[in-house]
This record gives C-alpha cells, structure tokens and sequence, in this order.
C-alpha cells in the first residue's frame, strides 16, 4: 500500500520543545530506571533521554525545512529498526507543519553478515512508497555505525533522482564508522541530524533488535555476552 502525503497525529507543540539537560541527566541513570529484561547488562540511554533527542533533531529539521513548508520533502524510515524513531520523530516534526501533510514512504537495506556484526555487503536496497525524483529525501535511521547501509541508500536514491540526501539517526556510533564509507556521506549528505552518540557496544531496545528480540524495550540497552554467545 502506498504510502504518501498521509498526515501524522498531532501532539501539543511542547512536546516537541529540546531540552539537553534531560538528555544528559538521563543518559545512564540506573537509579531512577528499571532493567525489565535479564539479556540487558545497563540501560545506555533511558526512554527520556530517548524522548529529549528525538525532540532536539526534529527542531534541527525544523530549521532546516520550514522554509519551503516542508513542500517537495520525502521522509524514509528505514525499516524495521527506525520505526520506533521514525514515528516518534515524525509526530514532532507533524506539529510544526501547522495542519500540512508529511510525504513518507519507507526503505530497506539487507547488510549484516550475521546478527552482531555490520557488514560492508549490501545485499538489497527497496524504497517503496514515494517517488523520490527531484526532492529532498530525509532516511531515517535507528543507528548508523561503519555507514556501509547508509552509502548504499544514498547511492540508490541518488541513481533514482534525488535532488538531496538527508539523514536522520537516533545513535550515531562513530568508533565503527569505516574511513572510506565517512568519505562518500560528507559527499552524499546534505545534512546529518544525530540524537544520540553511541558507544562501541552491541546495544538492543527502541527498535534495535539481537536475532528480532529486544525491539519493544522502552531503552536503548547493552546486550550482555552471555545473551549474544547464546549461554542465557
């Protein structure tokens, strides 16, 4: 089923107001936070810090798009570990649009080799939904980590017209990100907007899955070896 120009669910406007001083007072608090699954070794961002980020990049959207009252902009949830993010974001970004439509589709990449390694091999890449020919394509991305997935979407939306490329991640795991594949997004992006920066661990929740466990947990989580090397 298509999926264009459909309107989003307007929340009030303070929802979407940014605030750092949650971000960073959250981020990593095991005492105010409960673990609800015995996998999961800390919490490294809880649902507020989660929630505070996602606010921040949709304002940064904001500046970016208001201008053109987001006319001729394509939005792109790469599925399935961006739609907790995506939809998140997509409802702030709805509030700014003052009763306007949001144009979105959805893509697809295949690139991991096996379930907790990032692969640099990607097998497919699907957008569906829009027609992206001379607009502005904001993907939206649950984590970017070698950026292999990433060059890969923007390539196939370049070939496909795109006008610009944008990129909108929740984490943003810099200690993966290989040189080469850094090199073709500062050329291919016309902007980043990154919530989170995330450390060099295996993480789960808000969508990010381990062999399509984890994604409802309501934190972005360190999954513990024991969980990975399959001894729990």
């Amino acid at each position: 089923q298509s999926i264009v120009k459909k309107s989003l669910k307007i929340f009030p406007f303070y929802l979407c107001l940014t605030s750092k001083t949650h971000t960073q007072q959250h981020h990593n608090n095991m005492d105010d936070f409960d673990i609800d699954d015995i996998d999961v070794s800390r919490v490294m961002y809880d649902s507020r810090a989660i929630d505070d980020a996602t606010r921040r990049v949709a304002e940064q959207m904001d500046l970016e798009f208001r201008g053109s009252e987001y006319e001729n902009v394509a939005f792109l949830p790469c599925m399935t570990g961006a739609m907790f993010f995506a939809t998140h974001l997509l409802h702030c970004v709805r509030t700014f649009t003052r009763g306007g439509g949001l144009e979105v589709g959805s893509c697809f990449a295949t690139s991991y080799a096996d379930a907790t390694v990032a692969s640099d091999v990607v097998t497919e890449v699907h957008v569906k939904g829009v027609d992206v020919r001379g607009k502005k394509v904001v993907v939206i991305e649950d984590i970017v980590d070698t950026g292999g997935t990433l060059v890969a979407l923007c390539e196939k939306l370049k070939s496909a017209g795109a006008e610009e490329v944008h990129c909108a991640t929740l984490l943003n795991k810099k200690a993966r990100r290989k040189k080469e594949h850094a090199e073709k997004l500062e050329k291919m992006l016309e902007k980043t907007y990154v919530g989170l920066e995330c450390e060099d661990e295996f993480v789960v929740g808000y969508g990010l899955d381990y062999k399509g466990k984890y994604r409802c947990l309501p934190y972005i989580g360190v999954l513990k070896e024991d969980a990975i090397n399959g001894t729990v």
